[in-house]
């Protein structure tokens, strides 16, 4: 499953039915696979190399991937899921590292 592919599936569904719904969207979002291929593409990005508000850079993620993707896992399922603010640089907002498959998932 491609997420772009399915982001931009549900965009063309929502946009032809506004009436629709979309249910199970939580169990999409939190599917290891898609979580897999959101942490791919983050730490792929430039930014991944500088640490967030946590401290954790792109090295240190990595080592403890697995881990990390199964705690989000959960705590999205479990409704217990709480970002942490995002670090100001100029007017942008930049998630902390360990955000960012989450944030990438659902964007």
């Amino acid at each position: 499953m491609i997420i772009s592919e399915m982001q931009s599936k549900l965009a063309t569904w929502s946009t032809e039915n506004r009436e629709r719904k979309f249910d199970r969207l939580l169990r999409l979002i939190a599917d290891r696979n898609w979580l897999s291929q959101a942490a791919r593409i983050t730490l792929a990005s430039s930014g991944a190399r500088t640490p967030d508000v946590d401290g954790v850079d792109k090295c240190m993620m990595e080592a403890n991937l697995q881990h990390e993707l199964a705690t989000i896992r959960e705590e999205l399922l479990a409704g217990s899921y709480h970002p942490l603010p995002a670090r100001r640089v100029r007017t942008l907002g930049v998630p902390p590292q360990r955000e960012n498959p989450a944030c990438k998932s659902h964007l």
